[in-house]
C-alpha cells in the first residue's frame, strides 16, 4: 500500500478515495454503505461542522427513511464502534465533524508540564471523578505560592488551602459551578504554609473528553493578588 496515494485519517488509519474504502494497520476494514457514505461525507468535509439532518440526506439519499436524531447518532456511534481512532466531535445543536488528522508533536507532549511549570501563577489539576475531586497535579508556581512541595498536596482537595477561614461566599460560588460543570472565577482567602494571607484570584475550568461530552478534570489558575487587594483595601478606607 502506497501512503501517498491515501487519506491519512488517524495514525496507521488511511482513506483509499479511489475504491473507497479504510485500511487500518495495512487491512481494509469492511464497512456497511451507509458507514461508507458516512465516512466520504465526513472526509470531504474534514474540520466541517455537518447538521445531523444533512448527514442524513447524503447518507441515506436513495431510502425512504424518516429522518430522526436518533438514527444518525446509532449511525455516528456505529462508526466509531467500527474505527475508535477517528477523531469525530460531537457539537451542540445536533452537528458532527470529522477532525483532521494532525502528526503527534511530540516535543510539545515531551515538555507540556515543563511548560506548566514555567508559568507564572499556579496551576491546579483535580479529577472530578475520585472521591472529594483530588488534586492530581500543581506546577512549581503554585508550590512557590503557597509553601507545599507537590507531594503534600497531592491527593487533598483544594479547600485545605483555606484553613478555618470556611465562611467565604466565593467558596460557595465555586462549589456552585463545580456541581454543574461551568467555570468559574473567584476571590479566595487562601493560606500559606506557614499561616500567611494570601488573596487569590482563582479561576477554574471544566476539562471535558471531546468525544463523550463526559467531565474529566477542572483546571484551576491561582494568580496572587494580596498586593493589589490590599492597597483596594487601603484606598476604601482612606475614602470614607
Amino acid at each position: 500500500m502506497k501512503e501517498r496515494n491515501f487519506i491519512k485519517l488517524a495514525q496507521n488509519c488511511y482513506w483509499d478515495p479511489h475504491e473507497e474504502v479504510v485500511y487500518l494497520d495495512r487491512a481494509v476494514i469492511p464497512l456497511s454503505e451507509n458507514k461508507t457514505r458516512c465516512l466520504k461525507l465526513f472526509i470531504y468535509y474534514r474540520g466541517k461542522p455537518l447538521k445531523d439532518i444533512e448527514i442524513f440526506d447524503f447518507v441515506f439519499k436513495d431510502d425512504s427513511k424518516e429522518f430522526t436524531n436518533k438514527t444518525i447518532r446509532s449511525l455516528i456511534s456505529n462508526l466509531r464502534n467500527k474505527l475508535p481512532c477517528l477523531n469525530i466531535i460531537n457539537h451542540y445543536g445536533g452537528f458532527y465533524s470529522l477532525e483532521k488528522y494532525r502528526e503527534p508533536t511530540p516535543d510539545f507532549q515531551e515538555y507540556l508540564l515543563d511548560i506548566l511549570d514555567q508559568a507564572k501563577n499556579g496551576i491546579t489539576i483535580t479529577d472530578p471523578n475520585q472521591p472529594d475531586n483530588p488534586i492530581i497535579y500543581v506546577n512549581e508556581a503554585f508550590a512557590s505560592m503557597f509553601g507545599y512541595s507537590p507531594e503534600e498536596v497531592i491527593g487533598k482537595n483544594c479547600r485545605f488551602l483555606q484553613g478555618d477561614d470556611r465562611d467565604q461566599s466565593a467558596r460557595d460560588e465555586i462549589k456552585e459551578a463545580l456541581r454543574n460543570q461551568q467555570e468559574v472565577v473567584a476571590v479566595l482567602r487562601n493560606y500559606h504554609k506557614n499561616g500567611n494571607l494570601i488573596y487569590n484570584e482563582v479561576q477554574i475550568s471544566p476539562i471535558f473528553d471531546k468525544h463523550t461530552l463526559e467531565l474529566k478534570y477542572f483546571l484551576g489558575i491561582q494568580k496572587d493578588i494580596t498586593e493589589l487587594h490590599t492597597l483596594m483595601l487601603k484606598l476604601k478606607k482612606e475614602s470614607e
